[in-house]
């Protein structure tokens, strides 16, 4: 019998945007592992233990701010023990009215996670962006995937699709 890996998708979403990211995200891997997905507004962020391999969503708000979901739960973020935990991040923003904090969401939360124990996976490049600053960036690429559904959302299912390409070969091998 063939078991699938678990992975826990936890997002939080407030214009739908992440939501539906998530749900694609979802889709695109559920052929390969057994994917659980978690809303942070109704679920509590304890209910990552159960896994090795999580995927977060938030949007990056305003000016660098988390989800407001996320912002509430943020400080229980360190009540969880991430090592040895795979973590990918994911979330939207807009890369040219807060082109100085893009994705900065993902920056905050994967620094967070990191210093718990987590092992970031799922890196993109950065270069097919157009933003001037953001915490999520390490080197050339972002800690995870972002998406402008302002500006660009053509481009919102192909980036799916290719990080979970990405994600498949990080989550296979140790």
């Amino acid at each position: 019998m063939n078991i699938k890996m678990k992975i826990c998708i936890i997002y939080g979403s407030t214009s739908s945007s992440t939501e539906q990211a998530a749900l694609k995200i979802k889709k695109n891997l559920e052929v390969s592992y057994e994917v659980n997905l978690y809303n942070i507004y109704k679920h509590d962020i304890s209910i990552v233990k159960g896994y090795k391999s999580i995927i977060i969503g938030c949007p990056t708000w305003d000016i660098g701010l988390l989800q407001e979901d996320w912002r509430t739960t943020f400080p229980n973020i360190d009540k969880i023990n991430f090592k040895d935990k795979k973590v990918a991040y994911f979330g939207a923003g807009d890369q040219f009215v807060y082109s100085e904090t893009f994705l900065d969401a993902l920056g905050t939360l994967e620094k967070k996670i990191s210093s718990l124990g987590g092992k970031t996976i799922g890196y993109c490049s950065s270069k097919d962006y157009k933003f001037r600053n953001s915490k999520a960036l390490r080197g050339e690429k972002f800690v995870g995937l972002g998406f402008d559904n302002d500006n660009e959302p053509e481009k919102t299912e192909r980036r799916i699709n290719e990080w979970c390409k990405i994600l498949r070969k990080e989550l296979d091998h140790p």
